[in-house]
């Protein structure tokens, strides 16, 4: 049997989205540009799960690391010499 869709994996090997089990909507998306850090309060996703990342949009280089505690929506800048910031687009989805 085969698995088709978007899976997000947490560092543990849970699944913390599935596409195909739940209902998801991109709740909000921003460019940052490369090697700015800040964040964002989202007060409607209180209680709620959603699913944060970033997505480098420079080739061979590191997008953000985003992150989530209670409303607030994080994004760091990442990066070293080998593999300097980019621009990252930082996406949450919410789902149910």
């Amino acid at each position: 049997m085969s698995d088709f869709g978007l899976k997000i994996y947490d560092a543990a090997g849970n699944i913390t989205l599935d596409g195909a089990d739940c209902v998801t909507r991109l709740r909000y998306s921003v460019e940052i540009a490369a090697g700015v850090s800040g964040n964002v309060a989202l007060n409607d996703i209180d209680g709620k799960s959603t699913c944060e990342f970033g997505i480098a949009l420079e080739q061979n280089k590191t997008s953000h690391h985003v992150s989530r505690s209670g409303t607030t929506i994080t994004w760091t800048a990442a990066g070293g010499i080998l593999f300097p910031s980019s621009s990252t687009l930082v996406v949450v989805f919410l789902y149910t």
